[in-house]
């Protein structure tokens, strides 16, 4: 597995946990790695920092059910998308 991979992996469980898993009671550590690969998958293919967005926003909106349909960004989102490119630009 590729470091960046890790470092979005621990990203989405350390920053975003929309659904609260990490609350330091014995959550599933791999709760969002497929969401990670998603998102290691849209950086490798150039996504844009809205992509990426878009992407946390509708997994928490959608597919995990938090929120509403169309709920603009919380917070979180930002934060992990602008910490995603990040990750993505310093592996490169």
């Amino acid at each position: 597995m590729s470091d960046e991979l890790k470092q979005l992996k621990a990203l989405l469980w350390e920053e975003w946990d929309p659904i609260g898993v990490n609350n330091g009671s014995g959550g599933p550590t791999d709760e969002y790695d497929s969401y990670a690969l998603k998102l290691y998958s849209m950086l490798q293919s150039n996504a844009s920092r809205d992509e990426v967005l878009n992407y946390l926003v509708w997994v928490r909106t959608e597919y995990i059910g938090i929120g509403e349909k169309g709920d603009p960004p919380i917070e979180a989102d930002w934060i992990v998308a602008d910490k995603a490119m990040r990750i993505h630009k310093e592996a490169q």
